[in-house]
């Protein structure tokens, strides 16, 4: 168990990141953002009156829905990479519980406009450390965080509003398509038998959350930011694994198949 670190739960200020810049996304075929009518002030509601006798309106051509917008066949957010083990794994073990503080940095850094294709390993070393210093401090003796107590430390770390919904294809692309990257939990061995879903992971099954960034529709495949071996950058699903994974950290997390989604503060 990595030591509690108070004085750092106090600093979480240091999160701010260097080099942040605005909001930047990119976003392979992306759609132009829709910025939506508020809905009309109702200030009043009357019922009918009791002893009304109802009169036929007038016909009138109902008002035909529009259809949705279609989603893009492919979606890639350029979202900072780096790896739970920022430095090596050799002599560090404590970064084994560090993948939720690498997803919380990965998307903080993003919604704070860092376009590097990475961040350096010391930058991320120093970042990751006081993320999960807050981590023990909120949920002393908690290592494996559900995404409810995930969206609490992106919420205190970076200030963002979060959403946790249930996750499928659809809910997935939808997200992605308006440029907000998806956490979703699972178990690095989570596929029959044992199996890692993974060639990069260890031996050992374990609780972990994963960053997608995109999808191709054509391909059927889903792009990742995964925080769990350090060739994770781009790394790319099937919903099959995906969705078999996500089932497998059910039964210790006491969660289903749900998505984490971060988004800025309203203004």
């Amino acid at each position: 168990m990595t030591q509690r670190l108070p004085a750092v739960f106090l600093a979480i200020a240091l999160l701010a990141g260097t080099g942040s810049v605005g909001l930047a996304v990119y976003r392979a075929h992306r759609a132009a953002a829709v910025a939506h009518a508020p809905d009309p002030a109702v200030s009043n509601i009357r019922s009918a009156p009791p002893t009304a006798t109802p009169v036929p309106s007038p016909s009138a051509t109902p008002t035909p829905t529009p259809a949705p917008t279609p989603l893009p066949a492919s979606v890639l957010i350029k979202v900072p990479y780096t790896s739970q083990a920022p430095l090596g794994w050799s002599g560090h073990p404590e970064y084994e519980e560090f993948c939720e503080a690498a997803a919380v940095l990965m998307t903080g850094r993003y919604y704070r406009g860092d376009a590097r294709e990475t961040i350096p390993g010391p930058e991320a070393d120093q970042a990751l450390r006081q993320i999960v210093a807050y981590e023990r401090g909120a949920f002393p003796g908690v290592l494996d965080l559900n995404l409810t107590n995930v969206s609490n430390v992106g919420a205190q770390v970076y200030q963002l509003d979060s959403t946790v919904a249930p996750a499928t294809p659809d809910s997935i692309r939808q997200e992605l398509a308006n440029g907000h990257p998806v956490i979703i939990p699972v178990m690095t061995h989570g596929l029959a038998g044992g199996r890692a879903i993974a060639p990069f992971y260890g031996v050992g099954n374990v609780y972990h959350v994963i960053l997608l960034k995109g999808y191709d529709t054509q391909k059927g495949l889903y792009y990742s930011n995964d925080a769990g071996f350090t060739q994770g950058e781009n790394y790319a699903y099937t919903w099959d694994i995906l969705a078999t994974a996500m089932d497998a950290q059910a039964a210790k997390m006491g969660q289903g198949r749900l998505m984490l989604v971060f988004k800025p503060k309203a203004a």
